[in-house]
């Protein structure tokens, strides 16, 4: 085994010739990082239409046999291209004593999610790689299906350079306990992930003060980060578990001990929500495909059993109900803590109820206060759900107004917001690094949600509230 691991890693990632022992790879460079591969439709409550855009237009080519031939070549010297990349990859990850990542890696190769991986690490660009160390792979749950294990794999991969430059150039950036680093993966497979604009899965990551170990959110047992170090453009965090990508709501409240958030979004009924005309829960609602990317503050069990004389009287009163949980929720963004501690002063956070949200952070923690006065404390943040994020609080914000004007407004804002195309290339938040297309600038932390129709019965009202398109 070669006595310089980063150098074999160095050597691949620059695409020069890969020297080991008895071995000789001529390297080329692949530049390609567009993935494609295979959207496998995940069992939801309802169905979400595929988008015109993914099936790219026919276009009638008129060329000369020989043309033809050159196309053929090209498309076989790429995948041979992609074929010498991959074993110079897993030869790197063997050298540097990642024997087990190297071997999920040699699993991956002939995916398209693979591929793209890939692709991405040898283009050139800054990303942080999550490097499971090799007894991570000993647990009994991992995958063997090539698939998901790309995507798997592709949820450890983040653009951009997560170091803290100004303590050392190899150390991984986080916040201090309660301030979270959240960034966002390479993982956009639908089959684990749903948020809006079909951006990619997020993970979060901090530590309890300057000194100690940085460790995961939402990792059960706990992953802790083992050590980091600098090859070429890339920071590499080996890492003493395998991150599991976020599940939806159902799961991610019973992991997270919210049983009463769940009786609650129980009791909410939205009428023929259904094709076939039956009801749905709010719960099966927010988890339906159509819900791309929400913020939900969820009371504890605490704060429910507290409310509970409030409530009480609103048990047969769906439309206040509807109201209520309206405003314990934004529609069609997904804010992390980050973004709600250092948001602009001209950033507007927006109910489904069309009442505003104001923020406050000090020495105290994280407090979030609705448009009526009624306030809590977010006792645990960027609880990650696989088309969203839960933001647990301390006490029932006790809001039973609407406006159905500005929540609308505020629900188009969004949906513009992510139609737009984005890179993120930094730590989600204030001083995030994104980048877009020609038809939009950078995020603006603009947030929205669709109006709460109070005198609007049947599957349109409803569906406008939680901002969903029924697929017939």
């Amino acid at each position: 085994m070669d006595a310089h691991p980063q150098r074999i890693l160095a050597q691949f990632l620059h695409g020069r010739s890969l020297q080991t022992p008895g071995r000789r790879h001529s390297l080329l460079r692949i530049t390609s990082s567009s993935l494609d591969g295979t959207r496998v439709q995940k069992d939801r409550v309802a169905k979400r239409a595929v988008p015109a855009s993914f099936f790219p237009p026919t276009t009638r080519i008129a060329m000369r046999f020989s043309a033809a031939s050159f196309s053929v070549l090209g498309l076989c010297l790429h995948a041979k291209a992609q074929s010498l990349n991959a074993t110079g990859l897993v030869t790197a990850l063997q050298g540097a004593g990642l024997t087990s990542l190297a071997a999920a890696a040699e699993k991956v190769i002939g995916t398209k999610a693979g591929q793209a991986l890939l692709s991405a690490l040898v283009s050139g660009g800054n990303y942080t790689v999550f490097a499971p160390d090799n007894a991570a792979f000993d647990a009994p749950d991992i995958s063997n299906d090539p698939e998901v294990l790309a995507a798997v794999l592709s949820y450890h991969v983040l653009p951009g350079y997560f170091a803290n430059i100004s303590h050392n150039a190899s150390s991984l950036d986080s916040g201090v306990n309660p301030s979270v680093t959240v960034g966002r993966t390479l993982l956009t497979n639908s089959t684990f992930t749903n948020l809006e604009g079909d951006k990619g899965q997020v993970v979060a990551w901090t530590r309890n003060d300057t000194n100690s170990g940085i460790f995961f959110l939402n990792q059960s047992p706990q992953i802790n980060v083992l050590n980091t170090t600098v090859v070429d453009h890339i920071l590499v965090a080996v890492i003493s578990g395998i991150l599991t990508p976020p599940k939806g709501l159902a799961d991610v409240a019973k992991a997270s001990n919210l049983t009463a958030l769940t009786g609650f979004v129980d009791i909410i009924n939205i009428p023929h929500f259904f094709a076939n005309g039956s009801n749905a829960t709010a719960e099966q609602a927010l988890e339906a495909n159509s819900t791309r990317g929400y913020t939900l503050f969820a009371p504890d069990n605490a704060a429910l059993q507290e409310a509970g004389s409030s409530l009480s009287g609103l048990a047969n009163n769906q439309t206040a109900l509807l109201t209520l949980l309206g405003n314990h929720y934004i529609n069609g963004t997904s804010l992390y803590s980050p973004e709600l501690v250092g948001g602009s002063s001209n950033s507007e956070f927006v109910s489904a109820s069309g009442q505003t949200f104001s923020f406050n952070s000090n020495s105290s923690g994280l407090f979030v206060t609705s448009q009526n006065g009624a306030s809590a404390k977010v006792v645990k943040s960027d609880v990650l759900v696989d088309n969203g994020v839960v933001h647990v609080i301390d006490r029932v914000l006790v809001n039973l107004n609407l406006n159905e004007s500005k929540a609308s407004s505020a629900y188009q804002s969004a949906t513009s917001a992510a139609a737009q195309s984005h890179t993120q290339t930094g730590p989600i938040g204030p001083t995030s690094t994104s980048s877009t297309n020609s038809t939009g600038g950078t995020h603006s932390g603009h947030n929205g949600a669709v109006a709460v129709s109070a005198g609007v019965v049947g599957a349109v009202g409803w569906l406008v509230f939680l901002g969903l398109v029924l697929v017939f």
